[in-house]
């Protein structure tokens, strides 16, 4: 099933996700994850600590994809993929309230609240996303490479950001 699904300011669009999914009340709602636990290396996580770096990434590999995606709301979506409003509006993502970053040997630990939590491509649309809503140019060379070697989206790598909340706890010292 076809629809016209254009929307001019967000604010447009939470509405008629909000309207979407009051219509259908059946649809499974991806299970929050209240705690990921991460690896990262200490400059990384003083580099949060310095407010220097808003948001962490991660490749969308098996081993991340089983933590953060909810099977149900994939199987629905796969089972309604031709449906454009299920397509657009359901997410699969589950969203990640805080995350303990740690490394290998646990000397040292840092836990934030995390405010959001998405998928991204590295494409014009979603990196000109990250520029413009958090300052990130972490992957501008890496795009710029793929558009001057023509490289196809579906050859492009996808990945899960994290957006760095308040800090709620750490051994660290800045």
């Amino acid at each position: 099933m076809s629809k016209e699904l254009s929307f001019k300011t967000p604010e447009e669009f939470a509405a008629a996700q909000d309207k979407f999914f009051e219509q259908h009340p059946e649809i499974p709602e991806a299970e929050d994850v209240e705690c990921l636990d991460l690896i990262m290396n200490k400059e990384n996580a003083e580099m949060i600590l310095r407010g220097e770096k808003p948001l962490e990434f991660r490749k969308c590999s098996d081993f991340y994809c089983k933590r953060l995606i909810d099977k149900d709301v994939c199987k629905y979506i796969d089972d309604h993929i031709d449906d454009d409003e299920v397509v657009m509006f359901c997410n699969d993502v589950r969203q990640v309230k805080m995350i303990h970053f740690h490394n290998y040997n646990n000397s040292w630990f840092l836990d934030v609240e995390c405010d959001f939590n998405d998928m991204f491509m590295i494409n014009k649309t979603d990196i000109e996303f990250l520029q413009e809503e958090y300052g990130v140019h972490d992957f501008d060379e890496v795009l710029e490479e793929f558009e001057k070697n023509h490289v196809e989206q579906e050859q492009r790598p996808t990945l899960f950001y994290f957006v760095i909340g308040k800090v709620l706890g750490t051994n660290l010292k800045v």
